[in-house]
């Protein structure tokens, strides 16, 4: 089963994530991106979902040191986020994000872009 790291500062974003994924993917969380960071040294991740806005660390920042980590540079990472200045998708862009979708977003319409990413 392929693990798909969510990081969001929000819980209930994370529970509703969690709940849509965990049938077809094992779930690790994370609060913010140093959370994730160091979640990284005890998990492998085949995907992560990352936030943009988040304390202590942001999406964005936390895409940029996932691309250093050698087995992370190719990772599918898809921004989850409530953002939508194009500068910022720019940003990502340029970063290694592989995808940006918009918050809310409908849970099937995330499993099949999912599925397509992990070529499942």
């Amino acid at each position: 089963m392929k693990n798909i790291m969510v990081v969001d500062d929000s819980n209930s974003v994370r529970n509703i994530l969690k709940a849509a994924l965990i049938t077809e993917y094992e779930i690790a969380e994370a609060v913010n991106g140093m959370d994730a960071l160091n979640r990284l040294q005890v998990q492998d991740i085949d995907l992560f979902l990352l936030d943009v806005n988040m304390p202590e660390m942001d999406g964005l920042t936390l895409l940029k040191e996932i691309r250093k980590i050698g087995k992370y540079k190719q990772t599918p990472v898809i921004m989850l986020t409530t953002e939508t200045k194009d500068e910022l998708r720019s940003e990502g862009k340029i970063a290694g994000a592989n995808g940006w979708i918009t918050k809310p977003c409908e849970p099937d319409k995330l499993l099949k872009a999912l599925r397509k990413i992990l070529g499942q």
